[in-house]
């Protein structure tokens, strides 16, 4: 859990002038970082701290005055949608706004109605993201512009057989090595599960992504999401 101590900053007392203190939460720490540079680039906007889990985020805000919280749905600890509405509880004030991978119907419908403002698929561009934050931060609902109007399950169904195609592909070693990145653990924490190392997690890895052509470990996560690979009981697979 990383706090930014800094103060925030207005102009001649006007409250319209403040800086929008943001918090964010994912279980990826390099998706965090890059939205910090991206926020770091843009008048207005201050990352007054960020953190992993649920609750840390519950510790966080209690004392990071934030505006807005971003928060993934898919936690390590709890559901995000358990922290929206403990948020809410605690922190009325405080607007939220989903950043995620997962395009489910459900799961948008659940964030709202626990508490969310927002809901922003993490395939969106820098633009649409900060629209989205000052919407929120202003009071409006946000969604995104990429519609997550399909459920999981059904996307598995009718899906392209491209896609369902390169999963059946995969090795069971390389399945247990996407679930796992998918739901948000490290390559450390990997290889200690699977009993093997650090080097070969990396390697499992690279050659996911040339397999599945794909370039960085959030498409990694959508197309484990898509495809179910996410989920329990395709680790038994």
């Amino acid at each position: 859990m990383t706090l930014d101590s800094s103060p925030t900053r207005e102009t001649s007392g006007v409250d319209t002038q403040r800086a929008c203190r943001i918090v964010l939460v994912d279980g990826q720490r390099i998706f965090r970082q890059a939205l910090r540079v991206l926020f770091a680039v843009e008048e207005g906007f201050v990352v007054a701290g960020e953190c992993g889990d649920a609750r840390q985020a519950l510790e966080l805000t209690d004392v990071a005055q934030a505006d807005v919280v971003i928060t993934e749905l898919e936690l390590p600890d709890i559901p995000g949608v358990q922290l929206i509405e403990q948020l809410r509880a605690r922190h009325p004030e405080i607007a939220i706004l989903v950043l995620t991978a997962l395009r489910a119907r459900d799961r948008v419908a659940a964030a709202r109605k626990a508490g969310a403002l927002g809901y922003l698929l993490k395939e969106c561009g820098r633009s649409e993201l900060l629209a989205a934050v000052r919407a929120v931060a202003a009071g409006r609902r946000y969604r995104s512009s990429i519609s997550p109007t399909i459920p999981v399950q059904s996307a598995r169904r009718s899906g392209s057989s491209y896609l369902s195609t390169r999963a059946a592909s995969l090795t069971a070693r390389q399945r247990e090595v996407l679930r796992s990145l998918a739901r948000g653990y490290r390559a450390r924490e990997i290889a200690k599960m699977l009993g093997v190392s650090v080097r070969a997690v990396y390697r499992q890895r690279e050659g996911l992504r040339n397999a599945l052509q794909l370039n960085s470990t959030a498409a990694l996560t959508r197309f484990a999401v898509c495809e179910g690979l996410a989920e329990d009981n395709q680790a038994k697979s």
